[in-house]
Parts: C-alpha cells; structure tokens; sequence
C-alpha cells in the first residue's frame, strides 16, 4: 500500500480475494503497528505483513553511503526502532 490512506486509519478499496495464501501485505507506513489496510490484508489471508520502517532505515543507509562513502549497518537501527513502535501482530 503507497497510498494516503494508512495516515488517517484508512483502508483504500481493494477487491475481497485478492491475497493469495502465505502472501505479503505491505504498507508504507510505519510506526503505527497494524494499519487498517493490514488488518484487512490479514482478514483476507495474507500470510506476511510488514510496513515500510525496513525501507525509511535502508533508504536513510543509501542516502548515508552516497554522501559519506561507508554504507553503514543497518540491523542495529532497524531493531532500535522496531522495539519503539507498535507491533505488526
């Protein structure tokens, strides 16, 4: 999901049926623990379900070894963050 709607509590209009089983739901937003498009991604069977805070850590990494030429590690910030926000459970 890379629309607006997680920011207000939103879920965008999706046709029922559209996870298959085990698949991956994955909303842009992060920090707000389940959205309400991956509570409805869940409700319709995705099997993963994740949120964009992996992408802001490995975009920030990129931006980081650009500018400064060492890319740094990425898993310690990724985990610092994860445990200060809501869980995806």
């Amino acid at each position: 999901n890379a629309t607006s709607a997680s920011l207000s509590d939103q879920a965008p209009p999706l046709p029922d049926r559209l996870y298959a089983p085990g698949s991956l739901a994955y909303d842009m937003v992060y920090g707000r623990g389940l959205t309400a498009f991956l509570k409805q991604a869940r409700a319709q069977g995705a099997g993963t379900l994740a949120d964009g805070l992996g992408m802001l850590v490995e975009q920030a990494a990129e931006a980081f070894a650009l500018w400064r030429g060492v890319r740094p590690d990425t898993a310690p910030v990724r985990d610092m963050l994860r445990a200060a926000t809501p869980p995806l459970a």
